[in-house]
């Protein structure tokens, strides 16, 4: 069936979801009695909308000049061989047209996580300093992501695309192919576990699949060099100007995989354990930092909730590395000492939000020097001439009031929580 029939069934089929979900929504402002139920099935019918929507997305692209591009057996043999996995069945890349590439990133940013949560994360993130209310973590991600890319692998869906600039004879455009293999592969052998695994595990899932097959990019690129003389892709610089202007929770989530990631795996690679890794991948970031493979971790357990539970999760080592140099570039080393941590998001209404979030560090020298950090960060985020004392509670000109305090010689607890 050719993409334009598929897509006009698509469009039919939200059309008629759309028309079901507004009954629905009819029949529950005439009575209450069933409230429940209609509202599971409103939710049920919106997210498959949302899938149909996605879908539509995917064929109108194919439609409009899309398609798949002829994989050469050469560069499956080579991926195979790299990563010493097989295909389990013939690898599709699409072709997908430049501008519509962020889109679609920012779709398949916007699925990773469960439904109706990453706008409560950003404003956790936002409550903790990493972003600004002003920022758009995966509009920000995804134009990271698109800007200049070759090439894209779907983690979500298992695909892969190529931009339809994409030269079969360009050196650095077979490079870009097959990294995108590698991530198919991996995927094929290594699909993701039903669920989510949360926010640390998928950044780590994420770092060791990237990786992997940016290691292998890198060994057909070292090929070329030795066969024709290319010498490597050359630094997109609209992409570094846009890493240099994102805020660094933003940069150092996009630039996870590859700096951290690969070397990794390139090690991994070297001792030829790489398939056990994948096998048993890691599920915390801080297995990539030095050190961080033999760490035991303890997680805070969190005071009672005031409140609506809305998230509970871990920002992880990466992600308390990436909060210090927020503060200061040169700041992310003291993160190594992390051991633990937890936040915590709460409702007392639909924009009355309460955070409270948990580090545990390796030991008592190691909290003092993140308890003067988070100091400064609730001085700075409450607008105070001055950072304030333990325990001292700090209210910024909206009303949100700050604390930073210390349940235990080895645990630092920040929080800020909505005026009362």
């Amino acid at each position: 069936m050719q993409p334009q029939t598929l897509l006009s069934l698509l469009v039919g089929a939200a059309v008629a979801a759309g028309g079901i979900l507004q009954g629905i929504q009819w029949k529950n402002a005439a009575s209450t009695a069933a409230d429940e139920d209609l509202q599971g099935q409103i939710t049920a019918l919106e997210n498959e909308i949302a899938l149909l929507k996605r879908e539509n997305e995917s064929l109108r692209s194919l439609a409009q000049g899309g398609g798949e591009i002829k994989v050469p057996p050469e560069l499956i043999t080579f991926v195979e061989k790299g990563l010493g996995l097989d295909f389990r069945s013939s690898p599709v890349v699409h072709r997908i047209a430049t501008e519509e590439l962020r889109d679609r990133v920012t779709a398949s940013i916007e699925s990773r996580y469960p439904p109706n949560s990453l706008g409560y994360r950003q404003q956790a993130w936002a409550l903790m300093g990493l972003l600004t209310p002003d920022d758009r973590f995966a509009p920000q991600l995804a134009a990271m992501r698109s800007l200049g890319a070759r090439s894209w692998f779907d983690d979500q869906t298992g695909e892969a695309w190529v931009t339809d600039r994409f030269d079969e004879a360009s050196v650095p455009d077979q490079s870009a192919l097959v990294r995108a293999l590698g991530r198919i592969l991996i995927f094929q052998n290594y699909p993701p576990t039903p669920g989510y695994p949360g926010d640390d595990a998928s950044n780590a899932r994420e770092a060791i699949h990237h990786g992997a097959a940016m290691a292998v990019e890198n060994r057909f690129i070292a090929r070329q060099a030795v066969g024709l003389g290319f010498a490597g892709t050359q630094t997109d610089s609209g992409a570094r100007d846009l890493l240099e202007s994102l805020p660094v929770f933003v940069q150092g989530t996009a630039t996870f995989p590859s700096l951290l990631g690969t070397p990794k795996v390139e090690r991994l690679m070297n001792q030829d354990k790489l398939l056990e890794s994948l096998h048993e991948p890691p599920d915390t970031s801080s297995w990539f930092f030095p050190g961080g493979e033999t760490l035991t971790t303890t997680y805070p357990v969190l005071p009672e909730a005031n409140g609506e539970l809305v998230i509970e999760e871990s920002l992880g080592m990466l992600g308390l590395n990436l909060w210090l140099r927020t503060l200061d570039p040169e700041l992310g080393q003291i993160a190594l000492s992390w051991r633990g941590d937890r936040y915590r998001l709460t409702a007392k209404t639909d924009i009355a939000l309460d955070l409270v979030w948990d580090i545990q560090l390796e030991n008592e020298q190691s909290a003092e020097e993140i308890l003067e950090l988070a100091l400064a960060m609730s001085g700075a985020l409450a607008g105070a001439e001055k950072d304030p004392l333990v325990d001292e509670t700090l209210t910024s000109p909206d009303g949100r009031r700050l604390q930073v305090s210390k349940p235990s010689p080895q645990t630092i607890r920040f929080s800020n929580s909505s005026p009362e």
